[in-house]
């Protein structure tokens, strides 16, 4: 069973989540929630010596762009390493810890040129846009290298193919690949083929060594975390009528790749099937596949025999799987701890009695914070479970994530806050909700309630969030965005709704949305509206509707629907022509099958001249995804007939991270729309 800890002692720390009862919020400041965080970001390398991450403007950097820092784990008094990006205009995004004091960076800089079409660019004249670089370094960050470019293949390239190559060239690493002390298996594009390649990168000298190519129809599947050996592939076979995708295994370490018959599946039809784990010591994969069911499960499938297991191994009866969590350490790797789903977040259910119960102590000592443990020991002078070291974050929608590290399960060490600023107490409290839309089909949602609300308060004011993509879907906890905490410490109800065409709920949820954007997924939002009515959450006339991409498109297609429940619509970064959610899926004959009609709608701009509520369009001008004249097109269709404003966001990107700067002007120009022509004070 599991064995709950830690409660008592971090209750004498003080470190346990504050207990918040009914308190009046403040609004958040915009600086507080635009400005970079304190830290984010933190990863461990294998071996557990060294900690990465990204630290904000506080740490002495004077201008908002985080810098990477480097810890010594074996003697945290030691001040970080600590270096800036190069150059004015770059700016660090991302990092992944490696081994011996590696780490892997991603960095971003502004880029004005001709692409000819690649990289989501203008076919003609010149794109506004950003680079970005996969690079890696050590911990003192005197040397980053780029591994993810072959140098040499680039040689007699026209200056047009260069440019693109290197726009597209966002290596990643694939398998930290724990039995090797020197090698990463990494996957980057070849200048050659222009399809990615697998490659074992010796980080001591930089030497690639290329093992597996991906073609137009094969495609690396599964690598073994522990030597990064392919173990798996993917091929994708086109009939007369659909596509399929073909599986291939080892049945044993160094054997040769086999076809699985029994793992076809149809791609058409919405199927997915990965190979996510293979045990060795019983000679089994696990697969994740939404192949016999609506909801994705696991089973165990068998090479030699060619079969799956009778019934899953891990499914749950509301929520699709998400994958495992296995063991690092060395004694003991690869072994199965849990099964990760996606509910309101992603949640585990620990099937390891030790580290599961370490996480449930950590959840006990912490109610209502997401415990995701970034680092669990592997000392080899104990136990193999005695995990005698854990480094973990504690966040939720009030939280921007707190790191500790728990020593010997009874000394525990905070490593900092992201945003120690903000009260908890300002901000609502998310839950998971269902309503019905008209025609009763049951629709999951987010429900993020006022700060200091309670039960039996009066119906207020409230916002309706629909998610981008479509294909896609929100969760829980922290919004990185901002406009979760933002809305709710102003006395907003927050509603996200998981409508139809909304990706991880079920097979049955993803494609009811299937041509149905800006009809029936859109009514999904509306029955919305009316359920927060319903419930006493918000009063009919207090009501308006934002979203950003997708949700932008949703936004805008409230406004030009006669009856709008909203007094008044925010679209981010929307565009208003159905033909437009997915620019270029009928390239080829799979993206015409597959997703076309699927991801087809309705033409909102057709109906400009039913715009009855008022609009604020706001798009970032370096926004390739969605291009900004898709918002003003829309601007200047319904400006003649209702109440319409645009805001342009300098040199913003479709997806974040966006500068402080950014941050700050998008989240005063939704206010000043709120509180103005809305009328939502």
């Amino acid at each position: 069973m599991m064995k709950p800890i830690l409660t008592s002692l971090l209750l004498a720390c003080g470190l346990a989540a504050p207990v918040m009862g009914p308190a009046s919020a403040d609004p958040i400041p915009i600086d507080d929630l635009a400005r970079l965080p304190a830290i984010e970001n933190v990863t461990v390398t294998t071996d557990g010596k060294t900690m990465f991450a990204l630290l904000g403007p506080s740490t002495g950097n004077d201008q908002d762009r985080a810098v990477v820092a480097a810890w010594d784990l074996e003697d945290l008094s030691k001040a970080p390493v600590i270096a800036g990006p190069d150059g004015n205009d770059s700016e660090f995004m991302y990092l992944q810890a490696l081994k011996n004091g590696y780490v892997l960076t991603a960095v971003r800089r502004p880029f004005t040129g001709s692409l000819r079409g690649c990289s989501e660019g203008k076919s003609t004249g010149s794109t506004r846009t950003w680079v970005v670089k996969t690079l890696i370094t050590d911990k003192t960050f005197k040397k980053f290298e780029e591994p993810f470019i072959d140098m040499g293949s680039m040689r007699g390239m026209s200056k047009n193919t260069e440019t693109c190559l290197r726009m597209e060239a966002r290596g990643s690493v694939v398998s930290r690949m724990a039995g090797d002390p020197d090698t990463v298996l990494i996957s980057r594009l070849s200048a050659k083929s222009f399809e990615t390649e697998l490659a074992r990168l010796n980080l001591k000298d930089n030497k690639v060594d290329v093992v597996y190519q991906n073609s137009g129809t094969r495609a690396a599947g599964y690598a073994d975390p522990w030597d990064g050996e392919v173990m798996s592939e993917a091929d994708f076979d086109e009939t007369s009528d659909t596509f399929y995708q073909d599986t291939y295994l080892k049945v044993e370490k160094g054997g040769t790749l086999e076809k699985q018959d029994a793992l076809r599946i149809d791609l058409v039809d919405r199927r997915k099937l990965d190979v996510i784990h293979w045990d060795g010591q019983a000679g089994l994969y696990y697969i994740l596949t939404n192949k016999m069911s609506d909801k994705a499960q696991i089973y165990t499938y068998d090479p030699k025999t060619k079969t799956l297991s009778d019934e899953p191994v891990f499914a749950h009866p509301d929520f699709d799987a998400a994958g495992m969590v296995t063991s690092t350490v060395a004694a003991e790797f690869g072994k199965v701890l849990g099964f990760t789903y996606y509910a309101d977040i992603v949640r585990t259910t620990w099937v390891d009695p030790d580290l599961g119960g370490i996480v449930l102590g950590l959840e006990q000592a912490m109610p209502g914070e997401n415990i995701s443990v970034i680092y669990a020991s592997d000392d080899r002078n104990y136990a193999s479970d005695d995990r005698n070291r854990i480094i973990f974050e504690a966040s939720s929608v009030k939280n921007a994530g707190r790191f500790y590290v728990l020593d010997d399960r009874k000394n525990l060490q905070s490593l900092g806050a992201a945003r120690p600023w903000i009260d908890p107490a300002d901000i609502g409290d998310t839950k998971l909700v269902y309503y019905d839309a008209r025609d009763g089909r049951k629709t999951p949602a987010l429900l993020t309630t006022p700060a200091g609300w309670k039960e039996g308060d009066a119906p207020g004011k409230a916002i309706v969030l629909p998610h981008g993509g479509p294909w896609a879907r929100d969760f829980g906890g922290w919004d990185a965005s901002g406009w979760i905490p933002f809305l709710t410490s102003r006395g907003f109800a927050v509603l996200q709704p998981q409508y139809r065409g909304s990706t991880d709920w079920g097979l049955d949820q993803w494609r009811a949305g299937d041509g149905q954007y800006g009809y029936k997924a859109q009514d999904d939002l509306e029955d919305g509206a009316a359920w927060l009515v319903s419930s006493g959450l918000a009063k009919a006339d207090r009501m308006a509707i934002f979203g950003y991409s997708y949700g932008g498109y949703a936004a805008m297609a409230a406004t030009t629907r006669t009856n709008s429940p909203f007094q008044c619509a925010i679209a981010g970064a929307g565009y208003a022509e159905s033909a437009k959610i997915n620019v270029g899926v009928d390239r080829s004959r799979f993206g015409r099958m597959a997703y076309a009609s699927a991801l087809s709608g309705k033409d909102v701009i057709r109906d400009a001249a039913q715009a009855s509520i008022p609009v604020l369009i706001f798009h970032g001008d370096r926004d390739v995804r969605v291009p900004n004249t898709f918002g003003e097109a829309f601007y200047n269709a319904v400006k003649g007939h209702t109440k319409a404003k645009y805001v342009s966001i300098a040199d913003q990107p479709h997806s974040l991270p966006w500068t402080p700067d950014q941050q700050r002007q998008s989240l005063e120009a939704i206010e000043d729309f709120l509180y103005g022509e809305c009328g939502l004070k």
